[in-house]
């Protein structure tokens, strides 16, 4: 009796080490895997970065550059210049043009000269009636000039000049370059770009370290956009301003960004291809066809989310926001402007 036992645990044992063996050297099918779902149901955050503190102050300013300075109220930043001549501001955010100026009063006491808007959305330039004045020449694109003429809000005052593709402001011995890359986000939205300081400013398009905001930015062309993104990364520059967040990006960090957006479109195609609206009907319940070719779309969506998920949770802010919002762009675009 006591040799049998010792002849099945030693069986037991070689089995044991053949198994962990095999396990080191192939890799075990049955690993455990990260849950992203807390015991109620919460899918859990992926990649985030904490605001800092803003103080009694209510925002913050760091130097960018020689002349060159970086103001943020926390979700929205914006870049303002100063020079022996003046000051140049660029989207005097909404409810916080008082900051701003307190900020530009920290550094300088030279007067606004100009002050540039990178599109129309009130948001981010909806306290420029606190800086516009005989002294003050606005400049935009001449789309958002359109824009802002058919808005006629007083708190929005119309540009001074309009520019098409190109425009360059010289003031102080520093050159401004204002280019716009085309639609995307909206007509009219346009890069200011500071060669000399390697420093771009591109608004609602491209945050650092996050997924683009919801329906990329309200899109109105994704094509373009993301065109737009791939143009401005072959300007020469070392820093960036998006227009939200607490914090100036770099060039790399928009590169990674840009990889999200080609990694959705493409999760996008999978998500067409494996999901079968044969099969969502077959399972759905309605008896409401366009509830039925909702469900077909939100399970399109739900797949795409699948895909992206492993990657990108853990990478980029925003991803259970958003990132469905994105896959259902791109799938409109693939079922209504091009199949891949």
């Amino acid at each position: 009796m006591f040799f049998k036992v010792e002849v099945a645990y030693f069986k037991t044992l070689s089995l044991f080490v053949i198994v962990i063996a095999t396990c080191f050297f192939v890799g075990c099918a049955i690993s455990p895997q990260r849950s992203y779902i807390d015991n109620n149901g919460f899918e859990q955050d992926g990649y985030y970065e904490s605001i800092p503190s803003l103080g009694k102050k209510g925002y913050l300013i760091k130097q960018l550059a020689q002349e060159v300075y970086f103001f943020s109220t926390g979700a929205y930043n914006n870049l303002f210049i100063v020079t022996s001549e003046g000051v140049v501001i660029t989207d005097p955010i909404k409810g916080k043009g008082k900051l701003l100026k307190k900020a530009i009063s920290e550094v300088t006491s030279q007067p606004v000269r100009f002050m540039i808007y990178s599109h129309s959305h009130i948001d981010h330039i909806g306290d420029a009636y606190l800086f516009a004045g005989n002294e003050v020449q606005i400049v935009a694109q001449m789309e958002t000039g359109k824009a802002l003429k058919r808005y006629k809000d007083k708190n929005r005052p119309v540009p001074h000049i309009n520019f098409g593709t190109n425009y360059s402001l010289t003031i102080g011995g520093i050159t401004i370059e204002l280019i716009y890359l085309g639609e995307g986000h909206g007509k009219g939205n346009s890069v200011v770009y500071i060669p000399l300081r390697k420093i771009m400013m591109y608004v609602d398009t491209v945050t650092p370290k996050s997924v683009p905001f919801k329906n990329f930015a309200y899109t109105v062309d994704i094509f373009s956009q993301m065109k737009g993104i791939e143009k401005a990364l072959k300007l020469d520059f070392n820093i960036y301003i998006a227009g939200h967040l607490h914090r100036p990006g770099s060039k790399e960090e928009m590169k990674e960004v840009l990889e999200y957006y080609r990694a959705s479109k493409k999760a996008s195609i999978k998500a067409l291809k494996a999901v079968s609206f044969l099969a969502v009907r077959g399972k759905s319940k309605t008896k409401d066809v366009e509830r039925l070719f909702g469900e077909y779309l939100d399970a399109v969506a739900e797949e795409c989310y699948s895909i992206l998920k492993p990657k990108w949770k853990h990478r980029l802010m925003g991803f259970e926001a958003f990132s469905k919002g994105h896959c259902d762009i791109w799938i409109s675009y693939h079922r209504t402007q091009k199949s891949e």
